[in-house]
């Protein structure tokens, strides 16, 4: 039999008879081989190829995966670091508030102390707003400064 000369078969059943697969294997296997199914007529060079499939196909998909895998890996590892980031700006964020909260307590306990107020109150009232707008800022504002 010569490499030109065609087998035919009369039914799928007996390709599939022939080859020992199952239907789904066939069908699969001959797009991984750009085999048209519906053909009849086979050389012996695509039975052969019927009969497995093709190698680049398995890596293919692993090279698919694995791409995948890294890709993945690399948006993890910059989501951790813009968290890692968010809580430093967050803990700055309370230290700052911490702060000026223990300004304000100092300040208000010189306003009972002293006698002439007139000097403290300004500074006090200046302080009292500004914590007011730090804690009117939403957590976006106090992280980016806007």
């Amino acid at each position: 039999m010569s490499e030109n000369e065609k087998i035919e078969f009369q039914t799928l059943a007996s390709i599939l008879k022939k080859l020992d697969i199952s239907k789904a294997t066939y069908y699969r296997r001959a797009k991984a081989w750009n085999i048209n199914p519906s053909q009849r007529e086979f050389t012996p060079e695509e039975l052969k190829n019927l009969d497995s499939m093709p190698e680049s196909s398995d890596n293919d998909h692993s090279d698919v995966a694995s791409e995948s895998i890294k890709t993945l890996s690399e948006q993890l590892k910059t989501k951790d670091e813009q968290i890692k980031q968010l809580h430093k700006l967050l803990d700055q964020q309370q230290t700052l508030s911490l702060d000026l909260q223990h300004k304000i307590d100092v300040k208000e306990q010189q306003y009972l102390e002293v006698s002439d107020t007139s000097d403290f109150v300004s500074e006090i009232d200046d302080l009292k707003e500004a914590l007011q707008k730090e804690k009117s800022k939403g957590i976006f504002k106090k992280i980016f400064g806007k």
